[in-house]
């Protein structure tokens, strides 16, 4: 019986762990192939044609649903029995068992009831005894009772399949410690989970060391709240004493309930840039956390955030969702603000995604949800958001993608929005601006990042901006900006380099680029070894 499970990730770098899970859990030879959204259908239909399974399976997530439900309809295949799996048909498995040419949907876990739908299948057996199985009998459709996998031990890890080791440097690694989540917010997958189980600690720490060893240069664990774990500490110390100082850990973190203990210890005693935090703040409103269901201490989780940011070992990513119930513009601009301020390394602006199976779509009705119909069922308006509010921060969005989360300005930028009293009114005032020269959103070049956004800037903010893109080049860059042209005051300049820091004149002359402002200059030199960033007072050399 010839098997095929396919895997369709966002981007390249994403690893499938689902279809490894299930192939390490099964008793059958199973193979595996992944693409990703960007591939040519035609190609994918093809490699499954040739292919010609007994058995197709489809990982299915809201990024790839469109796109698998399009390859499933225009499949030819002679007999193939379809399965889909995975979180976007767990939770309304009638819809697509009725509506498209599927045999089976596996919802929720997997890796017990696949090897037992296989044997089904290859044996001709009953399967209405397998769990987690929803498939038509005539006109009927028969679901079987959704059942966790209690002890996760007994799951076969799906990290050390041979084929796998050559492409582990180039992939995002992603490991689980647990698996449940201990809250029930209402838009979220992991809300519909049972209980929190977890891992054998000591699997979990060969596994990380199995994926070091192998070149794994970032990990990601999938944990929902990493730090619900009786053994984050552990976990923590264990991969500091262990650190090969190439390996990046990423974890989802609950911010208001993380040991300030943890926080110190880290910061004492963890190398900068070894750790990432995902803390999910989404709203600061009470009345919008408690409507869907979200316990959020706010004054611990601001206290935490800052002694996390303090020492600046940790790299912070925090979220926001705008469109939760009674958040309006006024609101949500209030959150961002507040939470921008907290000085985060990236800050995630997202949309609420109407997930299926989620207690706020089906409760859609009582906020008057207008959400888009297709994957990712994203929102379009509510009772407190008008679809013009949407498309306020969208824009917003789109601006601090671009000059705050891309990276392109290192530091002074950050400082800008820091220094305004309301970063959203900034970057909104900078995307009308966009909007009004007709500057394209997607296609731009670097030096348009720079150039667009000079009309909103003070003198003194200008001057740092230009730094900050002298700084971002280790060749001399393209200059949009007046630079210093008088020869006698560079003359001037450049002996007193000369003398302060033993530079040769003609290196300075041919390699070096000098802005200046009312109180200095400032010089970059685009030749190693020579230090590139020189920062001279006027007043020292008259």
């Amino acid at each position: 019986m010839k098997t095929l499970l396919i895997g369709i990730n966002a981007k390249y770098i994403h690893t499938n762990n689902a279809i490894r899970l299930l192939k390490a859990n099964c008793d059958f030879h199973v193979d595996l192939i992944e693409f990703t959204i960007k591939d040519d259908i035609q190609d994918i239909i093809r490699y499954i044609e040739e292919y010609n399974p007994d058995v197709l399976g489809f990982s299915c997530y809201i990024w790839n649903i469109d796109l698998i439900i399009k390859i499933i309809n225009k499949l030819r295949l002679n007999g193939s029995k379809v399965i889909l799996g995975g979180p976007e048909v767990s939770y309304e498995s009638m819809y697509f068992i009725n509506k498209y040419p599927i045999d089976y949907i596996l919802s929720g876990e997997g890796e017990i009831a696949f090897n037992l739908l296989l044997k089904a299948l290859k044996y001709k057996h009953d399967v209405s005894n397998i769990p987690n199985l929803t498939y038509l009998e005539g006109n009927h459709i028969i679901h079987t009772p959704v059942e966790e996998i209690e002890n996760l031990n007994q799951i076969k890890l799906p990290y050390y399949f041979e084929e796998d080791v050559k492409t582990i440097p180039s992939k995002i690694s992603y490991i689980e410690s647990s698996r449940g989540c201990p809250y029930k917010c209402s838009y979220c997958l992991s809300s519909l989970e049972k209980k929190v189980r977890f891992f054998d600690i000591e699997k979990v720490k060969e596994t990380i060391l199995y994926l070091m060893n192998n070149g794994s240069k970032t990990i990601k664990f999938l944990d929902r709240t990493f730090n619900a774990n009786k053994n984050t500490f552990e976990l923590l110390q264990f991969i500091i004493e262990n650190n090969n100082f190439q390996t990046v850990f990423q974890f989802e973190i609950t911010g208001d309930i993380l040991d300030p203990k943890i926080i110190d210890y880290l910061n004492e005693f963890a190398p900068s840039g070894l750790f990432r935090f995902e803390i999910g703040i989404q709203s600061i409103n009470y009345e919008t956390n408690y409507l869907v269901d979200r316990i959020q201490d706010n004054e611990k989780l601001f206290k935490n955030i800052k002694r996390i940011q303090s020492k600046n070992i940790i790299d912070l990513h925090l979220d926001l969702i705008a469109g939760l119930p009674k958040e309006d513009l006024k609101s949500f601009k209030f959150t961002f603000n507040e939470v921008f301020k907290l000085g985060a390394k990236e800050l995630q602006l997202g949309f609420l995604k109407m997930l299926r199976g989620t207690k706020i779509r089906i409760e859609s009705d009582k906020y008057h949800y207008l959400y888009d119909e297709n994957a990712p069922y994203q929102i379009i308006s509510n009772d407190s958001l008008t679809k013009a509010d949407i498309d306020v921060i969208h824009l917003v969005e789109h601006m601090l993608e671009i000059y705050h989360n891309k990276g392109y300005f290192k530091e002074e930028m950050h400082k800008i929005l820091l220094s305004k009293d309301s970063p959203f009114d900034f970057l909104y005032e900078v995307g009308i601006h966009w909007l009004k020269n007709n500057f394209e959103m997607r296609n731009y070049q670097i030096e348009d990042v720079y150039t667009r956004i000079f009309p909103f800037l003070t003198e003194k903010e200008l001057f740092n901006i230009k730094k900050d893109y002298l700084n971002r080049s280790k060749i001399k860059p393209k200059l949009f900006f007046d630079v210093l042209r008088d020869k006698a005051e560079k003359k001037a300049l450049f002996e007193y380099i000369c003398i302060t820091h033993h530079i040769e004149f003609d290196v300075l002359h041919k390699h070096a680029v000098v802005i200046e402002n009312e109180f200095e200059y400032y010089t970059c030199i685009y030749l190693q070894p020579y230090k590139t960033r020189i920062t001279i007072k006027k007043e020292d050399i008259r």
